[in-house]
Formats: structure tokens, C-alpha cells, sequence
């Protein structure tokens, strides 16, 4: 089939019908990344700010990092490289970094409640932790943890308006990987930012702010997203019964 003739057949068929047509193929083989780039445009389409160009790391670099949740004092020290976000999900071969951030003010935890606005349907209803991807602004040649909380810092003010100035300390938590759904294409890297105030809101129209006391966490605990779930189940659970 040629390139075209995938192009008119792919119209006609669904994201998840590309990348299994695509997975039918070595991967980076020249038919898997004709098939990936059509991927890549249609989720574009789908959800535009796919276009944007984000950091990544290759798979091969990570095999020392183990599935789950985990706690550690550093970040791994593996190559750092950017690309097309569009062009890099439901990749094998690569893992987008996710900063993944704790906000506390004293007992009280901050989330995000995700509504009908969000573009993945299966965090609607959700509650979460601030974050997301490290984009291509972000780079910085010389060190990744400076680039790391550059995308930290530019996500926590265009969630929820927090400043360096309303922090009063951040610490490097632990490492998240998995492989379960769309977790494969992300690596969370955790951090816990401890705030001067509770005076922040969420910035974004399709998510809602909420401060829960750490008594309270059990009691949300079921509409937590998979990886605030862990992060809660793990670490937060056990350091509030204390």
C-alpha cells in the first residue's frame, strides 16, 4: 500500500484501527513510522495541542527503572531529546516525562477535580496532582533537572497561579512507571511542593481546585486517577497515621 493509499484509508477508520494497522509492522521500520506519521496527523486533529513539541526520553535508556512507584532522592541520568508530542504517543520506544507534583499547605493537599472539558475521557470525574508535560521551552542543553523544573514551574502557574514566591520548599520525591494504557508513553518523575498559603485556584476551565485535609484523603481516595491512587496508597496514606 502506498503512502496516499494509507492517507485515503486511514480517513475512514479510527485512531486506535492506525496504530494497530501500524503495530502490524517492525517497530521504526519504514512502513511503522509511515503509518506512525499518519497517527501523528490525525491526532492532531483530534487534539490539536498534540502539535506541540515536548522532551522525551528513549525506552532503552530506562530499562534500569522498575514498574511502579518509587521513592528516590535523584533523578536517573539518562539523555534527554525533543520531539513532536503527536509523533511520540503510543510510541513503544520513547516515555515523555511528567513532572507530577504533591502541593501542601501545611495538612491540607491540593488537586484537581477534571470535568467535561478535559481531553482524555477516562480522567473526567477524576481528582489528580498537578503536572504535565516538559515541553521543548523547557530545555535546558547543560542539565535536566533545571529543565525538569523549568516545565514544573511554567505547569504549577498555568494550573493554579502558583509563583516561586508562594513556595516555600520543593523536593524531589520518587520515580512512577508503568505500563498500564496510556502510562507507558509517560515517566512520572514526583516532586512534593510544600506553599506559603492556600490562596490558589485552578487557572484552567475544565479543572476545579480542591484543597482536602489529610483526615480526608480516605474518603476521596476512590475518585483519585490511577496515579494520584498509587501516590496516595503509598506514600500519603502511611505518612498521615503516623
Amino acid at each position: 500500500m502506498k503512502y496516499q493509499e494509507k492517507k485515503d484509508w486511514a480517513i475512514s477508520n479510527s485512531l486506535e484501527d492506525i496504530i494497530e494497522r501500524r503495530d502490524l509492522h517492525e517497530v521504526e521500520s519504514p512502513e511503522w513510522l509511515e503509518w506512525n506519521h499518519i497517527k501523528a496527523e490525525m491526532l492532531e486533529k483530534l487534539k490539536p495541542k498534540t502539535s506541540e513539541e515536548i522532551i522525551f526520553f528513549k525506552e532503552t535508556d530506562l530499562t534500569d527503572i522498575k514498574d511502579g512507584l518509587h521513592e528516590t532522592g535523584k533523578l536517573p541520568i539518562v539523555p534527554m531529546y525533543t520531539g513532536k508530542r503527536s509523533v511520540m504517543e503510543y510510541n513503544p520506544v520513547q516515555r515523555h516525562p511528567i513532572p507530577y507534583v504533591i502541593v501542601k499547605h501545611k495538612k491540607y493537599y491540593f488537586f484537581i477535580l477534571r470535568g467535561n472539558g478535559v481531553s482524555e475521557l477516562r480522567l473526567v470525574d477524576k481528582k489528580g496532582l498537578l503536572g504535565g508535560h516538559v515541553g521543548a521551552e523547557d530545555h535546558d542543553e547543560i542539565s535536566l533537572s533545571k529543565t525538569i523544573l523549568n516545565g514544573l514551574m511554567r505547569e504549577l502557574q498555568e494550573e493554579a497561579g502558583i509563583t516561586k514566591e508562594l513556595i516555600e520548599s520543593i523536593e524531589f520525591k520518587g520515580l512512577l512507571k508503568s505500563n498500564n494504557g496510556v502510562d507507558r508513553d509517560h515517566l512520572g518523575l514526583i516532586y512534593q511542593v510544600e506553599l506559603l498559603t492556600k490562596n490558589i485556584v485552578s487557572k484552567e476551565e475544565e479543572l476545579t481546585g480542591i484543597w482536602i485535609h489529610e483526615k480526608d484523603l480516605s474518603q476521596h481516595a476512590d475518585s483519585f486517577e490511577s496515579w494520584a491512587r498509587m501516590i496516595y496508597e503509598q506514600w500519603l496514606c502511611k505518612e498521615n497515621t503516623k
